[in-house]
């Protein structure tokens, strides 16, 4: 909460944030954003224990004395800021698995050991798992008909686009100028309400 000038800790530059970091003594943080920094620090220290927001709110409210409304709101950044055991990239976490298996498979092939090659193919397989089961399409054979609207003398025509490319090259020529012409305000005024 902005007091008097001072922008949030949210809103600090992260610079201000680092020379704090290294050098408390001589920190460019605000004195009434202190308090805070220290409250979020322990916070994303201590939801690698606590998953439950109510456990940390509670040993914070004793330690700090300040609201659960702004307790939410440290954990809430601290969780921003800080990666947990709880909040961890799973996706990133299994692609360095797999690069890891891959590297130990190419060492021990390269240094002969097929004992230790099958047992990182055996690892990897399980980490990558099952090609999950794709359902077919049922319609993906069918063919698809496209039409081509056409108005001619007032009347509307759908023809199919196979028979408009066996048109010879005039006539194509011919529909194509027919879908670019202009037309005046009562051709599209008629178009818009059929």
């Amino acid at each position: 909460m902005a007091k008097k000038g001072i922008s949030s800790l949210a809103e600090q530059h992260y610079e201000v944030i680092q020379s704090h970091i290294l050098d408390p003594q001589h920190s460019p943080l605000p004195e009434k954003l202190r308090g805070q920094f220290n409250r979020v620090l322990q916070i994303a220290r201590l939801l690698d224990d606590y998953p439950e927001d109510g456990h940390i709110i509670n040993m914070m409210q004793v330690k700090y004395k300040v609201s659960v409304t702004q307790l939410r709101k440290d954990i809430a950044l601290a969780k921003e800021l800080f990666k947990t055991n709880h909040t961890f990239d799973w996706d990133f976490w299994q692609a360095w698995q797999i690069k890891d298996q891959l590297e130990l498979i190419r060492k021990a092939r390269l240094d002969g050991d097929l004992k230790n090659w099958n047992n990182a193919k055996k690892v990897l397989a399980a980490l990558i798992g099952q090609k999950p089961e794709a359902v077919d399409d049922p319609r993906r054979m069918e063919k698809n008909a496209f039409y081509i609207q056409v108005n001619y003398n007032g009347q509307s025509m759908a023809v199919d686009f196979d028979k408009v490319r066996s048109l010879p090259e005039s006539a194509r020529q011919e529909i194509v100028q027919q879908m670019y012409a202009s037309i005046d305000d009562a051709e599209a005024e008629e178009l818009m309400n059929s």
